[in-house]
């Protein structure tokens, strides 16, 4: 484990500002975690010396709330922690309740604890079965999905914050740093028939939405695949939103996943069911089209020239 001084150089190295996400609550909640492992205690421990429920203890290790400084101290003492590296805490602690105050945003919690894992990740594996991944969606593409699918009565200045976020979120993909994300995503072929409506408008940016993809498969650090019609039913198309994420903890490497859908916001940890759900990845990897396949795909429907699989029933 790194020492106080080396988790504060680490924040500041490695995160990424993403507008309305607290990145410094969720690597504060994973020193509290990692340090009360090593000591040895359990969540039940930790809530009895903080006399509060294990419900609040899982939040602040999941980055889903914050930590005062006096709980970050009182566990401190609870896990043997020396006074430096207390207090170093105790003063993160205090930055990102700051941070916090001055962050008006509707972003939802498990979803805002995705995002900063997102900043703090090696690699991604994403499978989306409904829409273009937000690390690939055009601003006007995202826009409209935000306004059309988001929750009922979200204001313009919502909508936008919504925005910003996902729109922030892709400088690990497409920026020019020496830190962007190594992503693979398979999307179903169902998603880029979809247009957001039907009219001149919405359309159009079905079409702006395509050009990106294709630009996307000229990216070094991005694969990208399309689940064709023709692979009829296959594994792992029960899921609606997929993501695999590698996280770099220096000389700890861990992963998780993150499943998205109407009625489920779900993180699951264990390594036995991310290794099935990382096998099922795989999988759909293997008889989806090759990314070079992928590519004259999108080139092919950008053009108008592939035909729908509809179109050609008897």
């Amino acid at each position: 484990m790194p020492d106080g001084e080396e988790v504060q150089v680490r924040v500041n190295q490695r995160s990424q500002p993403v507008a309305g996400i607290n990145v410094l609550r969720w690597e504060l909640g994973q020193e509290l975690r990692s340090l009360r492992l090593t000591a040895g205690k359990s969540i039940a421990d930790a809530a009895r010396h903080l006399e509060c429920s294990d419900a609040k203890i899982s939040r602040m290790e999941n980055g889903q709330r914050g930590a005062v400084a006096r709980d970050v101290r009182d566990l401190c003492k609870l896990y043997g922690v020396p006074a430096q590296r207390r207090d170093q805490l105790m003063t993160l602690s205090r930055d990102a309740l700051a941070a916090d105050q001055g962050t008006s945003s509707t972003i939802a919690g498990k979803y805002s604890t995705y995002v900063a894992l997102e900043t703090q990740a090696r690699s991604l594996r994403n499978y989306e079965a409904t829409f273009i991944p937000g690390l690939l969606q055009t601003e006007r593409y995202s826009r409209a999905v935000i306004t059309q699918n988001g929750d009922e009565g979200l204001q313009d200045e919502d909508v936008e914050a919504r925005v910003r976020v996902r729109m922030d979120r892709q400088h690990r993909v497409w920026g020019d740093s020496d830190d962007l994300l190594k992503a693979h995503f398979v999307i179903d072929e169902n998603v880029l028939w979809r247009p957001a409506g039907v009219d001149a408008e919405t359309r159009a940016i079905r079409e702006e939405q395509i050009d990106l993809l294709i630009r996307a498969t000229r990216l070094d650090n991005v694969t990208l695949q399309v689940m064709p019609y023709s692979a009829g039913f296959y594994r792992g198309m029960e899921g609606s939103t997929i993501l695999l994420l590698n996280l770099d903890e220096g000389p700890r490497v861990s992963s998780t996943c993150y499943l998205e859908g109407m009625f489920m916001e779900l993180f699951v940890r264990g390594h036995g069911e991310i290794a099935t759900i990382g096998a099922k990845f795989d999988a759909m990897a293997k008889v989806a089209l090759s990314p070079e396949d992928t590519r004259k795909f999108l080139m092919r429907l950008l053009r108008g020239t592939y035909q729908h699989w509809s179109s050609s029933r008897s």
